[in-house]
């Protein structure tokens, strides 16, 4: 097998290859539609493109376009009708998200200039908004990971916005039998307690936002949203939080992703142990891992169970993880897991004339095979800054934190 390292330069290679140019820079397409944002877009490129180089790789041809791109949007003022949201993956958001990390891997003044000014728009439109019931309330596009990211902001205008949106992010909480709880959007008939869209995120946006904005009332209440998702995560497939509820026929009773498993709900535990330290959150953590342990991925155990090596709800997710806990606790084991991982993930590489990407699967449509995509949570540039970031990892023990961010946005 190659090198990690070369074989993620092989990967940015592929996602240079399908680049378009756009206004500005170079941008990037999923189904034939241009995206900018952090789950697909330019602003995803530009994030794994910060991993990379963080961990010795160079990236430059790739991350010298989707920054122009970048930075021409955030010029265009205000109101330019270039982006749906103001969402963490969906909108703005990701854009400061991605600008502030490579603004922290490559000293890079203007890209931290850019980020102060989106992230100073939204704190704008979030103080002169009206709180709304159809707001979105979770991580991907909602009020959730936009307090995430102007938590990264220690302006004043950004804490006021910050503030209020963790005020309405409480106001919106559902009484659950165990607890608060969080829909993506209130009246949605299924709640989905994981990280992306429900409760796990919420409570991790609120517990960080306690400690940055000195108010322990947010704490408290992360901390019953914690209580609430340790009640839910008992089932018979092991430690994992339920898919949805009620249940979805045509879907598993649980996932191990990053989106709805413990991939992601155990950075809610991580931060809750972390701010007051208790044996039921370090059970927790252990439980989220055991789970994945457990449930037997990567191996497609039946048709759908495991189709997905991307960053949102296949392996490199949950190699992700796997480094941050490995950097966390010094455990080799985690980082010799993350390897087994990446085995099987270069297993199913799609060889092509520029480069290595990953097609997923889709076991209910003939052929299976989705087209490969180049964005960073379902696509190739995401599994190339994670295998950049292992190959770091075992060249210096990934004692510098991947895009100097904390916590890790993605």
């Amino acid at each position: 097998m190659q090198p990690l390292a070369s074989l993620s330069r092989r990967a940015f290679d592929w996602v240079r290859s399908v680049a378009v140019d756009a206004d500005g820079g170079l941008a990037w397409l999923e189904a034939g539609e241009l995206f900018d944002d952090l789950y697909s877009g330019a602003a995803g490129v530009l994030f794994a493109c910060a991993e990379a180089t963080a961990s010795g790789l160079d990236t430059s041809d790739v991350s010298a376009g989707a920054l122009a791109r970048l930075l021409h949007l955030t010029a265009g003022g205000p109101d330019a009708a270039t982006m749906p949201d103001d969402g963490l993956f969906s909108g703005w958001a990701g854009l400061a998200v991605a600008l502030r990390a490579w603004s922290d891997v490559a000293a890079d003044d203007d890209a931290a200039a850019a980020a102060a000014l989106v992230t100073s728009r939204i704190a704008r439109r979030v103080v002169d908004s009206q709180p709304d019931p159809a707001r979105y309330t979770d991580v991907i596009s909602g009020d959730a990971g936009v307090l995430l990211v102007l938590l990264g902001d220690t302006s004043e205008p950004a804490r006021t916005a910050a503030n209020m949106l963790a005020d309405r992010l409480v106001e919106i909480a559902e009484s659950g039998p165990d607890g608060p709880q969080w829909r993506m959007v209130a009246d949605y008939p299924i709640l989905m307690p994981g990280f992306s869209h429900g409760t796990a995120g919420v409570a991790y946006a609120l517990a960080l936002a306690g400690v940055r904005l000195d108010r322990p009332d947010l704490i408290a209440v992360a901390t019953q949203g914690g209580d609430t998702l340790l009640a839910l995560g008992h089932t018979s497939d092991g430690w994992a939080l339920p898919l949805s509820i009620p249940r979805q026929a045509h879907r598993p009773p649980v996932n191990y992703g990053w989106c709805h498993g413990p991939t992601g709900t155990v950075r809610l535990f991580v931060t809750l142990d972390a701010i007051d330290p208790h044996p039921r959150w370090r059970a927790a953590v252990d439980a989220c891992v055991q789970a994945l342990a457990d449930s037997g991925l990567p191996a497609r155990r039946y048709p759908g169970f495991w189709d997905n090596g991307a960053r949102c709800c296949g392996t490199a997710g949950v190699g992700t993880m796997l480094l941050d806990r490995y950097r966390a606790t010094g455990e080799v084991a985690f980082r010799e897991w993350a390897d087994r991982l990446a085995d099987d993930v270069i297993s199913h590489a799609v060889t092509t004339e520029n480069g290595i990407t990953w097609t997923n699967i889709e076991h209910t449509v003939n052929p299976p095979e989705l087209p490969p995509e180049p964005g960073f949570m379902q696509g190739t540039a995401g599994i190339a800054g994670w295998l950049a970031r292992l190959a770091g990892a075992h060249e210096d023990g990934d004692a510098v934190n991947p895009v100097g961010l904390e916590p890790p946005w993605v």
